[in-house]
C-alpha cells in the first residue's frame, strides 16, 4: 500500500547547455533569386539537442527575427548537431548572423532551464 507523503518528486533528466560551436564556412551555399543574392549557412552545435529544445529554439528564432526586416524571411532547421539558416540576405554580415544565432541559443537554453525548474 502506498503511503502519502508531503514531498513531490519528479525525475528530471539533466540537460546539457547547448552552445554554438562554429560556422561551417566550407558548406555555405549561395543562391540567386530574382535580383537578390541569398545564402544558406550551416552552423555546428556542441551537442545534438532534444526535440523540446528544437521547438523552443524555432519559436525563439521567430520571435527575435520577426521585426528585423529581410532576416525575418529566413528559414531555419535544426537537425542532429546542426543549425541550417536558409535565405540569409547578402546584407547580413557573418558576425551579425552568428551573434543573432548565439542570442537565440542563449534564450532557448534559458527557457528550457525555466521549464525544468518550474516543474520541480
Amino acid at each position: 500500500m502506498n503511503t502519502p507523503t508531503e514531498h513531490l518528486f519528479r525525475l528530471v533528466y539533466s540537460t546539457e547547455r547547448i552552445q554554438l560551436k562554429r560556422m561551417l564556412i566550407t558548406e555555405i551555399k549561395i543562391t540567386q533569386e530574382n535580383p537578390t543574392i541569398l545564402y544558406q549557412v550551416p552552423f555546428e552545435l556542441t551537442t545534438a539537442p532534444l526535440r523540446a529544445w528544437k521547438e523552443v529554439f524555432m519559436d525563439s528564432w521567430k520571435s527575435i527575427t520577426q521585426h528585423k526586416g529581410r532576416i525575418s524571411e529566413t528559414i531555419i532547421w535544426v537537425f542532429h548537431n546542426r543549425v541550417l539558416v536558409d535565405k540569409v540576405p547578402i546584407e547580413l554580415v557573418k558576425n551579425d548572423l552568428e551573434t543573432l544565432l548565439k542570442s537565440v541559443i542563449d534564450r532557448t537554453n534559458f527557457k528550457i532551464n525555466l521549464r525544468t525548474e518550474s516543474a520541480i
